[in-house]
């Protein structure tokens, strides 16, 4: 009888539900090995792009890797870290000065003999995207401040430590003294002073955070360490004026396989009071947003 093209894309589809299930039970261990292609041409009596196709779902899927030569293998799963959304008082993330590591070792520690920068920040003009977020037309002037975090003490995959990526967007109408070098320096060096001078410029304000998840882009994909398809985090919140009109928007993006969302309210024993350093650490949280 002749074979349908139903019937071959059931085949992959039938090897690869086989496969996920024995992943997901635990028959086949983290970093274990998935039966060769051979194994599974003859148990499936398929064609090996049947078997490859089946293959690659599980990759796209997180569940497995190939290793050239070797075979395919069951994916580690990492250690899953906790962002948590509070509704206290906001941090200013991409403030150079409330970087982690600037924070633990110093300016000149953290920053000496390291091929890209801890952090950045310049008056630009905003693209489609960001214009949306601003409320205003594309090509606006705008001031960008960036922060890469590396968590090196979370679980690893194939030696990659977990990292986040930090965008601010202002307007730069908002902020007409930052091409002053003395205010700048401020701005730079001193962590709440961004923030002070937006809520004593433009205040009173309001906060508005939202989370979404998509496919990494592939600059994203290499800035946070992730692997093909995998989903990115995002995180965005919004400084706002009372009637809704944004002033500063913070974008958090994360690997979602990495990093769940926490609310502090539902995780604080007392919803009035921040956590300390060590309920941080005792609670998972690399991020505080």
């Amino acid at each position: 009888m002749e074979t349908t093209t139903d019937d071959k894309d059931a085949r992959w589809r039938v090897i690869a539900t086989d496969l996920r299930a024995a992943i997901l039970d635990g028959r086949y261990p983290p970093g274990g090995a998935l039966p060769s292609e051979p194994e599974l041409v003859r148990k499936y009596d398929v064609s090996r792009p049947t078997v490859r196709k089946a293959i690659d779902t599980l990759v796209s899927e997180g569940l497995a890797y190939v290793m050239r030569g070797r075979g395919s293998f069951v994916r580690p799963m990492p250690e899953r870290r906790a962002i948590l959304i509070t509704d206290r008082d906001r941090p200013d993330l991409a403030a150079p000065g409330n970087h982690p590591d600037i924070q633990a070792f110093g300016w000149d520690l953290a920053q000496r003999d390291r091929e890209t920068p801890l952090f950045t920040g310049e008056k630009t003009t905003a693209n489609r995207d960001i214009a949306i977020m601003l409320s205003v037309r594309a090509g606006h002037p705008i001031i960008h401040r960036r922060s890469m975090w590396h968590r090196g003490h979370t679980a690893v995959i194939h030696g990659a430590s977990a990292r986040l990526e930090i965008n601010s967007y202002t307007n730069a109408d908002m902020l007409p003294d930052w091409d002053d070098p003395k205010r700048h320096a401020q701005y730079r060096k001193r962590p709440g002073f961004f923030y002070q001078s937006l809520v004593r410029e433009h205040g009173p304000v309001r906060w508005l955070t939202l989370t979404g998840a998509r496919i990494a882009y592939e600059d994203e994909r290499a800035a946070l360490g992730m692997d093909y398809a995998e989903a990115v985090l995002i995180i965005r919140r919004t400084m706002a004026h009372p009637n809704g009109h944004p002033i500063e928007v913070t974008e958090v993006k994360a690997p979602a396989n990495r990093y769940e969302i926490g609310y502090h309210r539902e995780l604080a024993d007392d919803p009035e009071a921040d956590f300390t350093p060590q309920e941080l650490s005792d609670n998972g949280i690399d991020l505080v947003i």
